[in-house]
């Protein structure tokens, strides 16, 4: 039954930031006590927002319930069309008046996992209605043995050819065995990690590093492009060397995938060389270029590897391919 619990509050405490337990009014345990379901409700009225803005974004998303739709609705001078009112704007008018956090919790290897959701509300109803709807959310059939809590399946869907075919989310093929609650978590922090790190190596390893090759070899890199915000990058899990690619012009105009090695402890740069470089035209998402040559010798099969929560921790695609040596030579890696 849900109710004020000082169990649940006892493990949310420690492991979330007091300011998303504001309001906390209860939950409940599943019969074996491994998973749990509690939730806050806060009027905004009575707090200072911007105390929980951070926070919010920090969940990434939200829904919201129970309000008027057309106030949420900013129209051009003559109507024709509208944009949506952001958050802040809709909180500032008066129109979300309350918000709650839900979590879903589950322990997995003797850690709780908690997935929290956020959830804004209008006036359509009232308080203690909005309390009585989120008190019996766990009321519903097989609510503890939802989807969340088992493994991650992969999802088989129909083509336009009426074949089926199965979408494979890459990145949790490495966490594929824990509950999908779990699994998803972890992507999602794993995430946040890489994209910090290519972030970082992006403005102060690879882009000086090309200034550099520019300047000092002009006829072989007279262009050099990107995919994206960042250049593309492989990396193991704990980053003692990355793997950039880039497209490169050379004075003949010609267009080449180039493959670079960034040694962490060593300091140095180096071009690997294994593959040989492919001729374009003109510069392209090469994306599919990276991955025709990397199946052949890893098992990234998948254009979605790249850019994602996705390491390379294979010591065999290291060792063999990229930093092999014979007589204390490297085979494929050349130091620029």
């Amino acid at each position: 039954m849900f109710d004020y619990n000082n169990d649940i509050e006892a493990i949310l405490q420690p492991r979330v930031d007091e300011q998303l337990l504001v309001g906390y009014f209860g939950g409940v345990f599943n019969p074996e006590k491994d998973k749990f379901y509690a939730a806050t409700l806060v009027d905004i009225s009575t707090i200072d927002y911007d105390e929980f803005e951070y926070l919010h974004e920090q969940i990434g998303w939200h829904t919201s319930k129970n309000y008027n739709q057309e106030l949420g609705k900013d129209y051009n001078f003559d109507r024709t069309s509208y944009t949506n009112k952001s958050s802040q704007k809709l909180i500032e008018e008066g129109i979300y008046q309350y918000f709650s956090i839900t979590f879903l919790c589950m322990l997995y290897q003797e850690q709780w996992f908690i997935l929290k959701t956020l959830c804004f509300y209008g006036d359509l109803v009232n308080q203690d209605g909005i309390k009585a709807n989120l008190s019996k959310e766990p009321d519903y059939p097989d609510f503890w043995q939802q989807t969340l809590f088992k493994p991650y399946e992969t999802l088989d869907y129909l083509k336009q050819t009426f074949e089926t075919a199965s979408y494979k989310d890459v990145g949790m093929e490495e966490f594929k065995d824990a509950p999908y609650l779990v699994a998803s978590l972890k992507k999602g922090k794993k995430e946040k990690v890489n994209q910090a790190w290519r972030y970082y190596f992006n403005e102060d390893l690879i882009l000086p590093f090309f200034d550099r090759i520019r300047i000092e070899l002009p006829d072989q890199y007279r262009y050099i492009a990107g995919s994206g915000i960042t250049f593309t990058m492989i990396f193991p899990e704990q980053k003692q060397c990355t793997l950039f690619c880039c497209m490169v012009s050379n004075s003949a105009d010609n267009w080449l995938l180039h493959y670079f090695v960034f040694d962490s402890a060593k300091r140095k740069y180096y071009k690997w060389v294994y593959f040989e470089p492919e001729n374009f035209d003109f510069s392209i998402y090469y994306g599919t270029a990276i991955i025709r040559d990397l199946k052949q010798i890893t098992n990234w099969d998948n254009e979605n590897y790249l850019d994602s929560s996705c390491t390379m921790d294979d010591d065999n695609f290291w060792n063999n391919y990229v930093f092999a040596q014979k007589d204390g030579e490297y085979l494929y890696l050349q130091e620029i």
